[in-house]
């Protein structure tokens, strides 16, 4: 066994990519790395107890050329004797029809097919050829954008199973040399020396500078990354059980913690736990939900300090709302029309979440959540329901002066979301007698005596 297939191997097992038994597909599109791969992987499936076959897709951005491509790639698995399985992505029509970034859609494009092939030929693993040079281009590109310079994880989870890249300790050079040495061909995509792309920018113009002045950095730029993923496991890890322990969900299923245990964590887990909860938000969302760092750091900065209260909108009508010590993501809903509604005697009415209910204390025995009696003169008769105004007063039992309702809600810790939505019960001449589910005025008691003739119920749909 040469050098490079030694460290191939060795590289393989140190980091746990494959297991005896697995079903792995290689991905070719018929370039040297690709074709590197292939030879290496059927060389050795029976020392590492694999089964192998290859994938290929046609981008169909270059017409007869690109599909010659599958063509040779089907050719070499022949020779070899293992499973190809080739396909399509219609990326120009893809583009005309949707828009978007050429090599996103291609991207795109192309997992979906491994995926599917995956799962329909029952292989569990997916191969690529990425090597430590693309893992220096990668680096360059984050750092470039601001990013975590993570670089290309060695292995990842994917519908159907794992996507690992063994070739990552590899230069582009060693494994030009092993398909020399198997005397096979490959073959030569001209978008790869484009400069309309940014990989090819930093590949055609800085990286052959970085390797100028030290020839190991691509090499010592794997070992960095895999490094630098060893610590954001361990950190997401960390994050993930900070999560399940402080996160409670409401009844809707939206996660509500308390501001002080997020205080209370390290900075490095702070910034893991904001993806966690939005991620929680749009798990299983077709469109993945994209959180731009802004975004990302004004929620960091809201949630690291307990001063005040503040609601933040978020993606697909959620909203981030930190009150009174609690954090909670609440649903958009529309606030019931602030319209005086009157409440007629015996009747439900909808308010809301609420279902608000008056009639005579003696002739009322439906279940409530909320039951209050009082008594009113004739003349204050009907009761109305409407929403909150500035300026609203409530006169409470024990206070000798009405008291404003901004600051009774203050006092009671009701946040903005709620006072949005609540009821303000008021009488015929408008004077506001009741808040349900805060406080009642001094009209009603929670017992009934022989003053009291009517009751007041409250129930949540």
């Amino acid at each position: 066994m040469q050098a490079f297939e030694r460290k191939i191997i060795d590289f393989i097992q140190r980091e746990s990519l494959l297991s005896s038994g697995r079903r792995v597909l290689i991905a070719c599109s018929g370039g040297v790395d690709s074709v590197a791969l292939l030879l290496f992987m059927t060389i050795f499936r029976e020392k590492l107890g694999i089964e192998v076959a290859a994938v290929h897709v046609d981008h169909m951005l270059r017409g007869k050329e690109s599909a010659d491509d599958g063509k040779f790639v089907k050719g070499i698995c022949d020779k070899l004797r293992i499973p190809f399985f080739g396909g399509n992505v219609p990326v120009p029509s893809i583009l005309n029809e949707e828009g978007g970034n050429v090599q996103d859609v291609c991207r795109a494009g192309r997992y979906e097919f491994f995926k599917n092939v995956m799962m329909a030929e029952c292989y569990d693993v997916l191969a690529t050829a990425h090597h430590a040079e693309d893992q220096l281009e990668t680096v360059l590109m984050q750092l470039s954008k601001g990013s975590a310079p993570l670089g290309i994880p060695v292995s990842r989870r994917v519908d159907g199973g794992n996507v690992i890249r063994p070739f990552l300790p590899a230069m582009k050079e060693e494994l030009r040399m092993y398909v020399k040495q198997h005397g096979e061909q490959f073959r030569e995509d001209p978008s790869n020396e484009s400069d309309a792309y940014l990989r090819n920018r930093l590949r055609h113009r800085v990286a052959p500078a970085i390797l100028s002045e030290n020839p190991s950095a691509a090499l010592n730029v794997v070992k960095m990354t895999t490094s630098l993923q060893e610590d954001e496991m361990l950190l997401n890890s960390l994050a993930k059980e900070r999560f399940a322990s402080i996160v409670t969900f409401t009844e809707d299923g939206l996660p509500t913690f308390p501001s002080d245990m997020f205080i209370s964590m390290h900075t490095a887990l702070q910034k893991r736990f904001i993806p966690l909860l939005l991620n929680y938000l749009y798990y299983g969302e077709t469109t993945q939900v994209e959180y731009n760092t802004a975004l990302l750091n004004q929620l960091h900065h809201h949630l690291s300090t307990s001063a005040g209260n503040m609601t933040i909108d978020l993606p697909k009508g959620y909203r981030f709302v930190r009150e009174y010590g609690t954090v909670s993501i609440v649903k958009n809903v529309e606030a019931p029309d602030n319209s005086i509604q009157m409440l007629r005697k015996g009747e439900w009415i909808s308010w809301g979440d609420m279902l608000l209910y008056w009639n005579d204390a003696d002739a009322c025995d439906v279940e409530a959540v909320e039951s209050m009696y009082f008594d009113l003169p004739e003349s204050e008769l009907p009761l109305y329901v409407r929403g909150r105004k500035d300026g609203d007063r409530i006169l409470l039992p024990g206070m000798a002066q009405p008291k404003r309702l901004s600051r009774l809600f203050i006092d009671e810790k009701i946040g903005a979301e709620k006072r949005r939505i609540l009821p303000i019960v008021t009488t015929a001449h408008g004077e506001i007698c009741a808040i349900p589910g805060v406080r009642y005025g001094i009209q009603f008691k929670n017992r009934k005596n022989e003053r009291e003739k009517y009751i007041f119920k409250m129930k949540v749909k």
